[in-house]
């Protein structure tokens, strides 16, 4: 179930992460865009506020009240909290009204900002206090003096700091919410895929009939739709290839011929039951196995039988049918079995994926034609050995002799019998007998 946790996380990831994303990116945008637009309204306020206290600062200066200027800069920095000081300088650089109490901070004179100026300007200032703004506005185009005023950027900070922390609260709560609603989907997601694993594990252990209990019309649904149909007609292609191959089975067990079939690479995937008598061997002893190398790898004579000169094995390579009139196999008890083959190849449109072997033990044939040779040759060292009697005999007209090339006279049974294999039994003809014994055979036959 890794797999399915890792899309449970992704989805749960990613709708978290565009969250904080998206938060992060408000959170920059109110950073840069808030904090601008803040801080020019400070400077536009301070400007006008420093350009305010210096038209009324003219006329006290003038009449050096200045007393009326210290009230003026009480008043403005009790009504402004945000004022962090606010003082005068004359037109010889002299501070001649502040805010400051007893004492002026001497890093506002040197190296502070420029006391005297011709035209408003606005400073940006490094204190202790943090980033203060210096506004300086001219009085009389800067003939009689100067004012400044200065403002913190504190104001700012901390309108910025309580918009964030507003911001980061609402970004946990849409967090926690998208993150609910993200578990949900998560779910609602990965549920129909664990019950397609679950269903898609079933049928690889072998159970096609499996239930898959997702319904819909999104995708998934469809999806499982397809998944239900394939297994359902994929039942059905199974029940007909298991009717075909029992029927097969059937007829190869039937046959008085051992059948055996290889694969592409020479293992054996199927043995009928003379195959098994033939050799010896039991198909669960054989199956996946290379069958050159158990029944083929070796010749009477001891020496090896190389795959590469295997006639079933041709067939492999080449998808020729091969006959083969007299082979030998190696069977199970170590004994060879005379025997003769057809080899014939299986192909998948045009490639050959498998060989059929059918073969015949051939002892009986193999004795009777060797019987055969033997009574033929017999028969030729008979017939070599057989006297023959040709030509012109001698012989005598009377007693029936026969003269024999060294010029003697034979009787005639004795130069047949040493001139041929003939052998000689005595009797007597009936005229014969009648004639030597007329009384006898004159009464028998009477």
């Amino acid at each position: 179930m890794k797999h399915l946790n890792s899309l449970y996380a992704k989805v749960l990831a990613g709708t978290i992460g565009t969250i904080v994303v998206m938060g992060a990116a408000l959170a920059a945008i109110i950073m840069t865009s808030v904090h601008s637009r803040l801080e020019d309204a400070l400077k536009k306020r301070g400007e006008f506020m420093a350009q305010h206290i210096a038209g009324q600062s003219a006329t006290p200066i003038l009449t050096e009240r200045f007393f009326e200027l210290d009230m003026l800069f009480r008043d403005l920095t009790a009504s402004e909290k945000d004022i962090e000081y606010c003082f005068v300088v004359n037109s010889r650089g002299h501070v001649v009204a502040h805010t400051f109490g007893t004492e002026f901070p001497t890093d506002l004179k040197a190296p502070g900002p420029a006391l005297n100026v011709q035209v408003s300007r606005t400073e940006l200032l490094a204190t202790e206090k943090g980033a203060i703004l210096d506004f300086a506005a001219p009085i009389l185009q800067g003939r009689i003096g100067t004012v400044h005023l200065g403002m913190s950027e504190r104001p700012i900070e901390q309108a910025l700091s309580a918009m964030i922390r507003q911001l980061m609260l609402i970004i946990m709560i849409v967090l926690v919410l998208g993150s609910a609603a993200a578990i949900i989907l998560a779910r609602a997601i990965t549920r129909p895929v664990q019950e397609l694993v679950r269903a898609t594990r079933e049928v690889a252990g072998g159970n096609l009939a499996v239930a898959i209990d997702i319904r819909g019309t999104d995708e998934i649904g469809v999806l499982a739709g397809s998944f239900r149909d394939m297994l359902s007609k994929r039942q059905e292609v199974l029940a007909a290839l298991k009717a075909s191959e029992k029927k097969l089975a059937d007829i190869a067990a039937s046959l008085g011929e051992g059948v055996l079939v290889i694969d592409g690479d020479g293992r054996l995937t199927f043995m009928n039951p003379e195959a098994e008598r033939l050799l010896g061997w039991t198909s669960e002893e054989l199956l996946g196995e290379v069958l050159h190398a158990l029944i083929h790898h070796q010749r009477p004579d001891g020496t090896p039988y190389p795959i590469g000169e295997c006639p079933s094995h041709e067939v492999l390579r080449n998808g020729v049918r091969q006959v083969v009139e007299r082979d030998m196999y190696l069977c199970r008890d170590g004994a060879f079995l005379p025997v003769s083959y057809i080899a014939a190849p299986i192909r998948n449109g045009a490639t050959v994926v498998a060989a059929v072997i059918a073969f015949q033990d051939i002892t009986m044939r193999q004795m009777i034609e060797e019987e055969r040779e033997r009574l033929i040759g017999e028969l030729k060292e008979a017939l070599e050995n057989v006297k023959k009697l040709e030509g012109m005999l001698p012989i005598c007209s009377s007693c029936k002799r026969i003269r024999d090339d060294k010029g003697g006279w034979n009787q005639l049974e004795v130069y047949i019998h040493e001139h041929s294999n003939a052998e000689f039994s005595h009797g007597i003809c009936p005229d014969c007998a009648v004639k030597l014994y007329p009384d006898y055979f004159k009464k028998d036959r009477a």
